[in-house]
C-alpha cells in the first residue's frame, strides 16, 4: 500500500489550486475581451494596452493567471513533476462547472465524459504517487546542464522553431496545426524553469536564491521563464485570431502535460528505479497520464465548439460593440429581443 507523504499531498492540492485559478482567470479574460474594442493596429496598441488594462474584469482575470503561478511553484518545489503537470488537466473542470454557474451554459454529454475521465485520471495518478528523493539545486543545475538536459531543450526549441517557420509558409488550416505546437512548446517549457526557481526558493530561501551565490542561475532561470511565457501567449493569441478553438484548445492544452511530463522522465530522471518506482508503478502512471490526456482533448473539444457557436450568435465589430446578443439559456434576454424586433 502506498504511503502519501504530507508533503505530496500539499503539492498535488496546491497544484489543484493552481490550474483550476489559471481556467477561472482565462475564462474571466476572454469574457473581459468581447467587451473591448478590437486589439491590433486599427485600434492602435496604446490605446489596446490602455482598454485591457482599465478593464476590471481583464485585470482581475489577469491577477488571477499571475497568482496561479505561484501555487504552482509551491508544487513544483514539493513533487515530481510527473505526478504534478498530469493534474494540469483539473482545470478544465473547474472550468466547466464555472462555466455553468457564471455563463449559464449547458453541460454537454462530451463535458460529462471528460469529467468523468479526469476523476478517474487523477485517482489512477494518485495511486501510485509517491514522495521521490528530494533533488537539490546543485543537483538540478547539474541535470539541466548535463548532455539529456541539452539534447531536450535543443529538440524541443528546435522543432518549436521550425514548426513556426512551417506556420509561415504553408495553408491557413495546417498554419494553425503548426502555429499552435510552436506556441504549446514555448508556453509548456515555462514550467519547467518554474520548477527550477522553486527549487532555489526551497533549498537558499528567497533571498538566497535571488542574491545568494546561485543568483545568476536563479534570474537566468525567471528570465528564461518570462521570455518562454511572453513568446507562447503572443504565438497563441495569433492563432486564435486566425482559426478555431475546437483546433487550438486540444493541441495546445494536451502539450502542456506532455512536454513538462517528458522533461520529469529525461531531464530530472524521475522514473528511473533509483528513485524508488518499479515497473507496475510506471506502467500504472502511464495509464493515468492517458486517461488525463484524454480528458483534457475531451474537455478542450467540447469548450472549442462552445466557443465557436457563441461567435455565430454573438458577432462583434471593429469597434467591439456586439451586433447581438443572444444567450440560448436565458428567457430574459429572449424576450428583450423579441420586443426590440417589434418595436423595430
Amino acid at each position: 500500500m502506498v504511503e502519501f507523504d504530507p508533503r505530496l499531498i500539499l503539492a498535488i492540492f496546491l497544484q489543484l489550486i493552481s490550474t483550476s485559478i489559471n481556467y477561472i482567470g482565462m475564462t474571466i479574460q476572454k469574457k473581459a475581451a468581447t467587451k473591448i474594442p478590437k486589439i491590433g493596429p486599427d485600434t492602435g496598441y496604446r490605446k489596446s494596452l490602455k482598454n485591457l488594462i482599465i478593464n476590471k474584469a481583464w485585470v482581475f482575470g489577469l491577477g488571477l493567471n499571475a497568482s496561479s503561478t505561484f501555487f504552482a511553484a509551491g508544487a513544483f518545489a514539493l513533487a515530481s513533476i510527473t505526478i504534478i503537470q498530469p493534474l494540469y488537466g483539473f482545470g478544465l473542470i473547474v472550468l466547466v462547472i464555472f462555466i455553468r454557474f457564471y455563463l449559464k451554459e449547458k453541460i454537454n454529454r462530451l463535458d460529462i465524459f471528460g469529467v468523468l475521465f479526469g476523476v478517474i485520471g487523477i485517482i489512477v495518478i494518485g495511486i501510485t504517487a509517491r514522495s521521490l528523493p528530494e533533488v537539490s539545486y546543485t543537483d538540478m543545475l547539474d541535470m539541466f546542464l548535463d548532455f539529456r538536459g541539452i539534447i531536450f531543450f535543443a529538440v524541443f526549441l528546435s522543432i518549436a522553431l521550425i514548426s513556426y517557420i512551417v506556420s509561415e509558409k504553408t495553408k491557413k488550416t495546417t498554419s494553425l496545426v503548426f502555429l499552435v505546437i510552436s506556441s504549446a512548446i514555448w508556453t509548456s517549457t515555462q514550467n519547467i524553469f518554474n520548477k527550477a526557481v522553486a527549487t532555489a526558493v526551497r533549498d537558499a530561501g528567497f533571498k538566497g536564491a535571488f542574491f545568494g551565490e546561485a543568483w545568476l542561475y536563479t534570474w537566468s532561470f525567471v528570465l528564461l521563464f518570462l521570455l518562454v511565457s511572453i513568446i507562447g501567449i503572443i504565438m497563441l493569441n495569433i492563432a486564435y485570431q486566425q482559426g478555431h478553438g475546437v483546433i487550438i484548445l486540444p493541441i495546445w492544452t494536451a502539450m502542456q502535460v506532455i512536454i513538462p511530463v517528458l522533461s520529469g522522465i529525461i531531464v530530472f530522471r524521475e522514473w528511473q528505479p533509483a528513485t524508488g518506482y518499479v515497473g507496475w508503478e510506471i506502467a500504472v502512471q502511464s495509464v493515468g497520464i492517458i486517461i488525463m490526456l484524454t480528458s483534457i482533448v475531451v474537455l478542450s473539444i467540447s469548450n472549442g465548439r462552445k466557443e465557436e457557436f457563441s461567435k455565430t450568435l454573438s458577432p462583434v465589430v471593429d469597434n467591439g460593440e456586439s451586433t447581438e446578443v443572444l444567450k440560448l439559456n436565458s428567457k430574459e434576454d429572449t424576450l428583450t429581443q423579441t420586443e426590440l424586433n417589434n418595436n423595430n
